[in-house]
């Protein structure tokens, strides 16, 4: 009975050391799998349905000189925090919401999908138009901020070029 109750008087500094070691292994999870900006390259995509872990991947199989890792997120990830979206090497984003980001984009974009033909690329990690909602063509923009397009290389236009090559 004295050990349980000497125990329970002490719950809260088991709670703060259970609280201290979930951030710890957060943070080393967190460092373990990701890396700093200039060893990866950064694709958010605003699009109805994205396979972002299967598309990173794919495009990991051709990985440029000098990087590391190539993440693609869908635009939600970056809600609570807007310098990650601000600091993206690549955008992919639907034609009537160009203006939004336009501030954010360095020049013109390629077309990426055809809402007319309905062909585009990487057609099975993202879904562009799903049956029953309005078709639009959708263009892939490279970030202003990047640093994949010539501030410290040109990594961003190789993912780039892989990516409009997936069917």
């Amino acid at each position: 009975m004295r050990v349980l109750k000497n125990i329970g008087s002490q719950v809260y500094l088991y709670l703060l050391w259970l609280l201290a070691s979930v951030f710890l292994w957060g943070w080393i999870f967190t460092m373990i799998t990701d890396t700093v900006p200039e060893k990866k390259v950064t694709i958010f995509v605003d699009a109805y349905a994205l396979e972002d872990k299967a598309l990173s991947i794919e495009l990991e199989k051709e990985l440029p000189e000098g990087i590391r890792m190539i993440r693609v997120h869908p635009f939600s990830y970056a809600m609570f925090q807007e310098s990650t979206i601000l600091n993206a090497d690549i955008f992919i984003v639907k034609a009537s919401e160009i203006g939004d980001y336009i501030d954010s984009f360095d020049g013109a974009g390629e077309k990426i999908y055809d809402a007319q033909s309905g062909t585009g690329a990487a057609m099975q990690y993202i879904l562009y138009a799903p049956e029953g909602e309005v078709n639009e063509d959708y263009y892939l923009f490279f970030g202003a901020d990047s640093l994949h397009t010539g501030k410290i290389d040109k990594a961003a236009y190789e993912v780039a070029a892989h990516l409009l090559k997936i069917e």
